[in-house]
């Protein structure tokens, strides 16, 4: 238990250095096609009919390529690895490829169909303004994306069973800069289009940069589909609850995007402006400890190493605590400069930004419980349990479509924003409720103590940033320059009261980190080093 502990520490903080960079590079190249889209064309409902039609394939991308395939395929592929089980690896991927394949093809030619029926819906709700041509154009050409990226998901979950991180990190890097590249150059004559297209093309190379590396894997594709294949049965036997337990929270963000559609004009892109925005720290940190740490969950759930789950379940939720936190201080203080700086130009204007840094507000709350509830989930599926999280996911569509119902009334899009991190507050409360009810004590002291440490170093971090803008932004909002630097400044000085602090406070979580940069080896679990 002491091994696997000290390795998932160190992958976490040297060997995923790595992923992280990656990561970094995915959200940061994410964000600058977002500033590109939104400089160029603005908060109206020709983005949004974009924003509808990307929404569309990158639901089943969510579902399938990244959800399913975390979820049930890796355990299963890696207890294959495991036992060494290798001809039944061979036969279960080339059959789950080959099912994905055909699968998807299906679904998207049967959306390529009815794109003309969704897009009347979707316009009668936005009270007729969301142009139906546009949306079917783009959903057209971006439908089939859906197919290479679910398969990308595969090629993903393969090279991550293999303890392969960084190059499935930088696919969506590759996405995100053909998009950028063929906004730029084809935006003049191809207005909304381009954004579209350049999805399709970097659909192909998200998928494209990883078949390389599937060498190491030494699976050898076979034109074959054994559906009395051990392997592919519990897929499909974990499916359909995974997907219902996935798909609820994916429903909630359909529901948040509907009440924004009825709001006007580009309240559903500024919705995910803001979202975008707020995952940046939990995407290139939450993502990073979830993605290194699964795969040593699902090993130790399958040895029933219960010890080994309460320790790793203690390190992510202790290590997405120390960023998460400060991150979500230091974006509700700033979240208007920020915004400004990111999107404020050409046809994004003042009012734009005032529309998403009030909604970013609301979002940055629940930073926190969106990192916890990743590593939770994988915890219930680590143990194959799927019927857990689906209970609790079924209730939180009910929560939030009263929530939104009652809170859209009172603060527009804020509101979505607010009641999407209410229920991740109560998604996370359930699931501790029931994993400690289901494995015992699950070392809330040690958790308290360090969130204890968090939230001290965080509220005295606040206090600094909050007084620092307070006066600096006299000088800040002169021009674009002098607003970087001060917010840059601002962030900087930040991060090293918060870090200076908790290292003041001796916190496990950061010498841990001093001690992988120094290249020494921390002390093993419990000992108190």
């Amino acid at each position: 238990m002491n091994e696997d502990y000290l390795i998932s520490r160190k992958r976490i903080f040297s060997a995923t250095l790595f992923v992280v960079i990656a990561i970094l590079l995915s959200k940061l190249s994410g964000l600058a096609r977002d500033q590109i889209m939104a400089g160029f064309f603005g908060l109206n409902y020709d983005v949004d009919a974009f924003t509808w039609a990307y929404f569309i394939p990158n639901l089943f991308r969510v579902l399938f390529a990244e959800s399913l395939i975390v979820a049930a395929f890796i355990p299963i592929y890696s207890l294959y690895l495991k036992k060494k089980r290798y001809e039944d690896a061979k036969i279960f991927v080339s059959s789950m490829a080959n099912i994905m394949l055909i699968l998807f093809v299906v679904i998207a030619a049967v959306i390529f169909i009815l794109s003309p029926q969704i897009g009347m819906l979707l316009s009668g709700i936005s009270g007729n303004n969301m142009d139906i041509t546009k949306f079917v154009v783009m959903n057209r050409i971006m439908i089939f994306s859906l197919v290479l990226l679910s398969l990308s998901g595969l090629a993903t979950g393969i090279l991550n069973s293999h303890n392969i991180f960084t190059i499935p990190s930088l696919a969506p890097f590759m996405l995100n800069v053909v998009t950028i590249i063929c906004v730029v150059f084809l935006f003049r004559d191809l207005g909304i289009y381009s954004m579209a297209l350049g999805v399709m093309i970097g659909s192909v190379l998200h998928l494209a940069i990883q078949f390389p590396q599937l060498k190491a894997s030494k699976l050898v594709y076979r034109p074959v589909i054994d559906f009395k294949h051990k392997g592919i049965k519990e897929i499909f036997s974990l499916m359909f609850p995974i997907l219902l337990s996935l798909g609820a929270v994916q429903l909630n963000n359909s529901v948040d995007n509907f009440f924004a559609l009825n709001l006007g004009g580009g309240n559903t892109t500024a919705l995910t402006l803001s979202w975008r925005v707020a995952n940046l720290p939990l995407g290139v940190f939450s993502v990073a400890v979830v993605t290194v740490l699964y795969p040593l969950l699902s090993r130790q759930a399958a040895e029933n190493n219960i010890e080994g789950i309460k320790e790793s379940f203690s390190l992510g939720i202790r290590e997405i605590g120390y960023v998460m936190v400060p991150a979500s201080c230091g974006l509700v203080i700033l979240s208007y400069p920020v915004i400004k700086v990111l999107f404020e130009h050409y046809n994004f204007g003042p009012q734009d930004t005032a529309r998403v840094s009030f909604i970013l507000i609301f979002h940055s709350l629940g930073l926190v419980f969106f990192g916890l509830l990743m590593i939770l989930n994988r915890i219930f599926y680590s143990f194959k349990n799927v019927r857990t999280p689906l209970k609790v996911a079924g209730v939180s569509i009910l929560i939030n479509l009263l929530l939104d119902w009652i809170l859209v009334k009172f603060m527009d899009a804020g509101g979505l924003a607010l009641s999407t991190t209410l229920v991740a507050i109560f998604n996370v409360a359930a699931l501790l409720v029931i994993l400690r009810k289901n494995i015992g004590e699950l070392g809330a002291v040690r958790i308290i103590r360090s969130y204890y440490k968090i939230l001290v170093s965080s509220a005295i971090m606040s206090g600094v940033v909050y007084i620092v803008w307070r006066y600096a932004s006299f000088y800040a909002y002169r021009n674009l320059f002098w607003l970087i630097g001060t917010l840059a400044g601002t962030i900087i000085l930040g991060g090293g009261v918060y870090v200076g602090i908790t290292v003041l406070l001796k916190m496990d979580e950061v010498r841990f980190v001093i001690n992988i940069l120094g290249g020494r080896r921390s002390g093993t679990p419990g000992d108190g080093k």
